[in-house]
């Protein structure tokens, strides 16, 4: 299941799995078209979710990979002294609340496949990991709140057979990420500079991070909060 394919990145993924042979099931609040099987849902309705599960593995009899490709970055999300209650409750909700609803109600089916296992993956941020004076706040505590929560469920269950990871984004490009910068001229001229790779990444590298974190190839990883920066959280200074 890719729940937020109708993202580019989310939709990237579901190409990917399918390319790689899986029955792919995607998931979004907006109509879409991704997909084998295209469930509509809001992942921040626990009601919904569960229900999803339940409609998806009822049809198909099992379930083995669930990625949350799920993310809000809201224009009024600023400094926590000037952002409001219900901005920090609707960036909360869509980037913590909607994972933690599709952990608790996707992970008792992966228990239940004969044999049990499978892999979840958490979309997560670089920013939850470092400190930021332009970042914004509420979307960079729930992202930190991801990175925890996979932390904890991957040692939990890690010895269920049923593996919990998180990938750590950095700038992917995406029309959604050039549209940040472009609405500031000179933006990405000044960011770039300290990008060790002095470039976004690519949707097929992103792409392959989830395949590969899906695959058996990365069975003894779990618990982890992978990069997928192009180094940016391990710079101090940057190559001339």
């Amino acid at each position: 299941m890719v729940n937020g394919v109708a993202s580019t990145i989310g939709w990237a993924v579901a190409e990917r799995f399918t390319c790689e042979g899986a029955v792919v099931v995607g998931v979004d609040k907006v109509e879409h078209s991704a997909g084998e099987h295209v469930v509509q849902a809001d992942l921040a309705e626990e009601s919904q979710v569960e229900a999803m599960y339940e409609q998806v593995v009822r049809k198909y009899g099992r379930l083995d990979v669930i990625y949350n490709n799920l993310g809000l970055m809201d224009r009024d999300d600023h400094s926590a002294m000037d952002t409001s209650l219900d901005t920090w409750r609707r960036v909360r909700d869509a980037n913590l609340t909607s994972i933690f609803l599709s952990c608790k109600h996707g992970i008792r089916h992966l228990l239940n496949t004969d044999p049990a296992g499978g892999s979840v993956i958490n979309a997560a941020s670089f920013l939850a990991n470092i400190g930021a004076a332009t970042a914004q706040m509420a979307y960079a505590a729930a992202k930190a709140g991801v990175v925890q929560l996979t932390r904890d469920l991957g040692v939990h269950l890690a010895r269920s057979g049923v593996r919990v990871n998180a990938v750590l984004f950095g700038p992917i490009d995406t029309p959604s990420q050039r549209a940040v910068f472009e609405r500031n001229p000179g933006a990405l001229e000044k960011r770039l500079v300290h990008w060790p790779m002095g470039r976004f990444g690519s949707l097929e590298e992103a792409a392959g991070t989830l395949a590969f974190l899906a695959s058996d190839d990365s069975g003894f990883i779990t618990a982890a909060a992978l990069p997928l920066d192009g180094g940016i959280t391990e710079a101090f200074t940057v190559p001339q």
